[in-house]
């Protein structure tokens, strides 16, 4: 008859899945390389595991920002060459649409979408978002800062950004 049982095992018990450490990754990495993590994770007093642990995080932190931002910035470039575009075939420029022609909803999703307000002198002729006041070129007034990628500008006039 053969018995199936594995034997004990020698030492302490395997913690449980919840209470484990992290996971282990090696790698090689030559000489100079090592002394570099070494010096480095002794000059901020941390471990050369997690010294790496940081870089690595800061790295992918990083690359996901320059990635954000870069969506960010072809949004803008995309929109000045229309823009561009059609000034040059002698288009006149998209002016917003006034709140009374948008919905509710729409007007208030697109506030959601401001991180902050800018205090800006008008240049183009635009549309308060509250109260659909005109906004003349040379009226002060503010802009809506959205960290969204293609965000439609929002603009408040003095009065509705007081209100806020």
């Amino acid at each position: 008859m053969t018995d199936n049982t594995r034997p004990p095992r020698r030492g302490r018990r395997p913690a449980p899945d919840n209470e484990r450490k992290d996971r282990v990754i090696q790698t090689r990495v030559p000489r100079d390389l090592e002394d570099t993590l070494r010096n480095a994770a002794e000059r901020q007093r941390v471990s050369v595991s997690h010294l790496i642990r940081h870089v690595l995080e800061d790295t992918f932190q990083l690359v996901d920002n320059i990635v954000a931002d870069s969506a960010s910035l072809m949004g803008n470039v995309s929109r000045d060459a229309r823009r561009l575009a059609a000034t040059a075939r002698g288009q006149a420029a998209a002016t917003p649409v006034p709140r009374q022609e948008q919905s509710g909803d729409a007007a208030s999703a697109q506030l959601e979408t401001v991180d902050a307000w800018q205090a800006v002198i008008i240049n183009r002729p635009g549309h308060c978002l509250q109260c659909g006041t005109a906004l003349a070129r040379g009226q002060h007034a503010y802009r809506g800062l959205s960290a969204q990628p293609g965000a439609a500008p929002a603009w408040l006039c003095e009065q509705c950004l007081q209100e806020l």
